[in-house]
């Protein structure tokens, strides 16, 4: 979501952070969300071939791209995999994810011969949003269970059944 404070509202009674940002909304093709969960476990675990594998599937890469901008895309993946790498609480208080990110941009932008998908633009909007958001906050959150929770109880579609991802770290 957009990081404006206005966005997000305290709710006092169970001592929550409520997003508020209704213009944010938006549904997400089942076997977008399938292959982006994928994804963003491979960036967790560092696995370069199923981040490869499912950059591709999702429309990142074409399959055409330079050593330079695999290397980049991946290293970016897994920056941004990060707080879900390893078990335990995630202190953004002390992250630099958004430079390290921000520097494989440059490298990115003059290498990249497709856009992102549509979808992300509005996925990464909300991520970086609640990224900033926990940043803001000093907040430690346990990122790698949260994602495992989610990994383990998410009911993938049938597409892409034969990738197999690890869980555990490598």
């Amino acid at each position: 979501t957009d990081p404006n404070w206005s966005n997000f509202l305290y709710d006092e009674a169970t001592n929550m952070i409520n997003l508020i940002d209704f213009g944010a909304a938006r549904d997400y093709p089942k076997r977008f969300v399938d292959d982006y969960l994928r994804m963003v476990l491979a960036c967790a675990n560092c696995d370069r071939d199923v981040v490869l594998e499912m950059s591709r599937r999702l429309g990142f890469l074409t399959g055409m791209e330079s050593e330079v901008m695999l290397e980049a895309h991946v290293q970016a993946g897994f920056v941004v995999g990060i707080p879900f790498a390893k078990p335990g609480g995630y202190d953004f208080r002390t992250t630099n994810i958004t430079q390290s990110v921000s520097n494989l941009g440059a490298t990115m932008l003059k290498h990249r011969l497709t856009p992102p998908p549509d979808e992300v633009y509005s996925l990464h909007r909300k991520l970086s949003g609640a990224f900033l958001a926990c940043m803001k906050i000093g907040a430690v959150v346990p990122c790698r269970e949260l994602l495992l929770e989610v990994h383990n109880n998410y009911k993938f579609g049938d597409e892409g059944a034969e990738v197999h991802i690890s869980n555990t770290l490598a």
